[in-house]
Parts: C-alpha cells; sequence; structure tokens
C-alpha cells in the first residue's frame, strides 16, 4: 500500500473518532464544460446582451477562506484575486441561473482551528458553496464544515492526494491536480527530456504538501528507470540548510538533478544556500516555486537550472485566452498577475458556476453530481474528475516551466503516463 493511502486511512480514523456555468462569452471567454464528459462543448446557453440586467434574484453566496496573514498567504492571495475577477466576470454576464455571484470571505490566519471555525461563520452568514484554502493541513477543516452540513467544498489549488471524496466527503474536490501527477509529471520530464539517470531527494516534512511530493518523485523515477543515489528532509523553519548542502556535496559521485520538495518562506533560502554552496546541479521542484517572489530571492546569478511543474502559465504559450486574462488583471490591479496560482482561483469559480448552472440549483448534491460528471476547460488546463468512490481524483495537465537567470519560461503541457497511484 502507498505511502499516501497509509495517511488517508490514518487520518479518516481520526475524523471517525473526534467525531462551472455554461461558458459565457466574456472577455476572457469563460471555460467550456461537457455535462457527458467527452470533449469540452463550446459557449452553450450564452447570456443575452441584456443579460447582466436580468441577474437581479437573490445572489449565490461562495463563502471563501483565504488566508492573508502567515506562510500560506502567499499561496491563498493570488487565488482570492483571480477568484474577484471571475466573480466580477461572470456576474458582467449575467450571473448563473440569473442570480448574481456574491463571495464574502474571511482570513484563516493559516491555522486549522480558525479555518474550520470560519468555514462554519460563512454558512451561517448564509454561504452556498465553500472554497478551501490551498493547502490540505491547513485547508481542509473548511471542506470537512462544508461536508457536515451537506454542502460543496473546493480547495483553489490543494494538491495533497487527501484532499478528495475519500478523507473529507463525497462533496469535496480540489481544483488542481494531486502530488502523484504533479511530481510524475516532473519526474518523467526530467528523465525524458532533461536526460536525469540519478536524482537526489530533499523533502520538507512540515506537511503532506511537500512530503508526498518528494515521496511521489521518487517512486515515478525510479519507475521510469533512474536512480535515487541519496534522500534527505527539511523542517520548514529551520532557515539553514547547510547540513543537506554538506550531504549532497560528500556524494561519490554528482548527482544529475536534486528534486527538493519545500514551500515559502525557506524554499528560497534553501536554493540560495544550494546554489551560494557552489552546486549547480539542476534543480526540479512542485508547484511552490510558481513565484515571482521566490524568483526575485534567488535572484538573475543563482536562479539558474532550475525548472518546476504547476498549474499553468501566463502567457499565450498555454493558450488563446490567456492574453485576456491578463489584460483584466492589469486593469484591476495594475500589474501583471504574479503566478499561476491567480488562475486556479478564477478557474475555481467557473467550476462552480458552470455545475450550478448545469445542476440547475445549489444543492449540495446536486452540485457535486454536476462536477462529477462535467469536464472542464479552463485556464489552467483541462480538467475532470474521478467519481467520489474513487476518491475525487482530478485528472488534470502539469505545466512545466524553468528559472534562466532569474527569469521564467513556459516549456510545455505533459499529461504523465502511468503515474503513481494516490
Amino acid at each position: 500500500m502507498h505511502l499516501t493511502i497509509h495517511r488517508t486511512c490514518l487520518y479518516l480514523i481520526g475524523l471517525i473518532l473526534p467525531l462551472a456555468l455554461a461558458a459565457c462569452d466574456t472577455a476572457p471567454a469563460a471555460p467550456a464544460a461537457d455535462a457527458g464528459g467527452g470533449e469540452a462543448a463550446p459557449a452553450a446557453a450564452a447570456p443575452p446582451a441584456d443579460a447582466a440586467a436580468s441577474a437581479d434574484g437573490d445572489p449565490i453566496t461562495i463563502g471563501a477562506i483565504f488566508n492573508a496573514t502567515g506562510w500560506l498567504a502567499a499561496y491563498d492571495q493570488p487565488p482570492r484575486e483571480g477568484a474577484e475577477l471571475a466573480v466580477e466576470a461572470i456576474n458582467e454576464a449575467g450571473g448563473v441561473l440569473g442570480r448574481p455571484l456574491e463571495m464574502i470571505e474571511l482570513d484563516g490566519a493559516t491555522d486549522p482551528a480558525t479555518v474550520g471555525n470560519a468555514a462554519r461563520q460563512l454558512i451561517e452568514q448564509g454561504a452556498d458553496i465553500i472554497l478551501a484554502p490551498c493547502d490540505f493541513d491547513i485547508g481542509a477543516p473548511a471542506s470537512q464544515a462544508a461536508q457536515e452540513v451537506g454542502m460543496v467544498g473546493m480547495s483553489t489549488c490543494a494538491s495533497s492526494p487527501l484532499y478528495g471524496s475519500a478523507a473529507l466527503g463525497d462533496k469535496q474536490f480540489t481544483a488542481v491536480m494531486w502530488n502523484n501527477i504533479m511530481s510524475a509529471a516532473a519526474a518523467q520530464y526530467a528523465y525524458d527530456e532533461l536526460g536525469w539517470r540519478t536524482a537526489y531527494v530533499v523533502a520538507d516534512t512540515s506537511i503532506d504538501y511537500s512530503l508526498s511530493l518528494g515521496d511521489y518523485f521518487t517512486e515515478h523515477f525510479t519507475t521510469l528507470g533512474g536512480e535515487i543515489v541519496g534522500s534527505d528532509t527539511y523542517l520548514q523553519g529551520d532557515a539553514d540548510f547547510a547540513a543537506q548542502i554538506q550531504r549532497i556535496q560528500a556524494l561519490a559521485s554528482e548527482p544529475d538533478g536534486l528534486f527538493i520538495s519545500s514551500y515559502a518562506p525557506d524554499l528560497g533560502t534553501i536554493v540560495r544556500q544550494t546554489r551560494a554552496a557552489g552546486i549547480t546541479t539542476p534543480i526540479f521542484g512542485g508547484d511552490t516555486y510558481d513565484d515571482s517572489e521566490f524568483w526575485a530571492v534567488v535572484g538573475p546569478d543563482l536562479g539558474n537550472d532550475i525548472y518546476f511543474a504547476t498549474h499553468g502559465w501566463l502567457g499565450p504559450e498555454a493558450g488563446d485566452r490567456l492574453p485576456d486574462f491578463i489584460s483584466r488583471y492589469q486593469a484591476k490591479f495594475g500589474q501583471d498577475p504574479a503566478t499561476a496560482f491567480t488562475l486556479t482561483g478564477w478557474d475555481s469559480i467557473y467550476i462552480f458556476a458552470q455545475a450550478i448552472e448545469a445542476a440547475g440549483a445549489t444543492d449540495g448534491a446536486a452540485v457535486a453530481q454536476a462536477m462529477e460528471d462535467m469536464t472542464f476547460d479552463l485556464l489552467s488546463g483541462h480538467l475532470d474528475w474521478t467519481p467520489a468512490a474513487d476518491g475525487h481524483e482530478p485528472l488534470k495537465e502539469v505545466a512545466i516551466v524553468q528559472l534562466q537567470g532569474g527569469k521564467a519560461s513556459f516549456l510545455g503541457w505533459i499529461a504523465p503516463e502511468n503515474p503513481p497511484a494516490p
């Protein structure tokens, strides 16, 4: 049994013991969805020209917990901005079921108990659906609260395989690929395109995200024929990577690459110290590298030969709707979006809107069934979920990005072959 399945079982025991809108003609165009599980359909039931005036019923309320403080704020605030934009765009196009969308939100303070209490408060305030934070360890209590009342909940970007129906219930989802897909894409690109045959893996043990990401990379890289020549751990908050660097430097021969799984704020320190120690070995990581602040921390001198797997790319290379999204973002916020996490917030709102439109109601069971039955053509790629009985695993493409001279460039999409079982 895979390590993550074991964690799921333990988590379930822990639970027991204590107890997307039919595509609309907005700018950018709404992602299309298909209720039959086939190819994404073109816009169906696009609103009339004066539809905005018809969105005058009682609002459909999205209760959102976006951490504004603590380490998770770095990954929650970009989806928050994307979600704001999507609510505005959908309301401009006529809303959902003739009703405007309304988003009410609270800060979870990067604390699981606060997140759970915030979700319950939002439900008491009339939320019809819950948008949860971008991490399982912090965000799961929001989806637990939604499940308790039979409501759909979805994380904007939690990629731990624990974020699904097995651990959280049959109405709970995440909008992004799980770590088994993300790590498999990284391993496949490293093996096939970069020619890695040996790798050294360091995983941050602080949360399930970073730990399982390293586990899955190890599993898939060895399945492809690669060799893990060493592994190590790190604990967020140590802010010192010297011991790990010494062990890397002590290897009998330099590996083809390093896979380092961690997150802000320590990720920048880890990579800077590694490069400053004279280790020029290529580095691969996950979506937490998708952060312009991280790119600035490593800078043009140390930010070289770094690759990461993430949720999308903010440029026309990733899809012809991206320029319109970027223009909308610039008009509202006065700057360019800093990370593809912004896309996951936009996409989450459109998933909800399309599913509610298809269900014809905000009822949790009906919306969850619609989300299972539909496929989604999103700004962050194509998405389909397995049924609740199979965990609500998100089947999704992975964007691969390279950092050279402190600047990022898009390398392409990957749907990895035969990824590890979650």
